[in-house]
């Protein structure tokens, strides 16, 4: 198995986290339902993401996923996380010509990530280059403009399918 920096930065993350009170991922049986787990934006955070929304295409900022679906499968964020207000600094945008992202520094937050390979917010898809939200999961945060960071806020939540 080959250890990235990225894989090791995650590990030394959760073993310097285990410590804290009720952080513990819980692995109940019932998890089918559950599609992914995500900071939601309030609308004040969706509103001001739009502005970087090119004309024609379709807007979402909806939320950032914490918890993606491949990762889902049996596991979940402790009760004590679900329906907690968080935020979230919006440091860069990053896109092509079918999406458009937001890059997220979690660096100075305590949110719980087993998700995309980079914290982002999906901001907007291209549709006349059928762009998807999910491909911004394929975006290099390293290619990213950088904006005065923007504060983002939201509510951890379970999305069922």
């Amino acid at each position: 198995m080959k250890l990235t920096r990225k894989k090791l930065r995650r590990l030394i993350q959760e073993m310097v986290r285990q410590s804290e009170p009720g952080y513990h991922m819980s692995y109940p049986p019932d998890t089918k339902r559950i599609s992914y787990t995500a900071l939601v934006l309030d609308d004040i955070s969706h509103q001001a993401l739009l502005q970087y929304v090119p004309d024609g295409w379709k807007p979402i900022a909806h939320h950032m996923t914490l918890i993606t679906p491949r990762e889902h499968k049996g596991v979940r964020l402790p009760q004590r996380f679900l329906n907690q207000q968080a935020s979230v600094t919006a440091t860069g945008i990053v896109g092509d010509d079918k999406v458009l992202a937001a890059v997220i520094d979690t660096s100075q937050s305590l949110l719980p990530m087993l998700g995309p390979g980079f914290p982002h917010v999906t901001i907007a898809t291209n549709p006349m280059t059928k762009g998807k939200p999910f491909m911004s999961n394929q975006l290099k945060p390293s290619m990213a403009q950088q904006i005065q960071p923007l504060i983002l806020t939201g509510v951890i939540q379970e999305i069922l399918q």
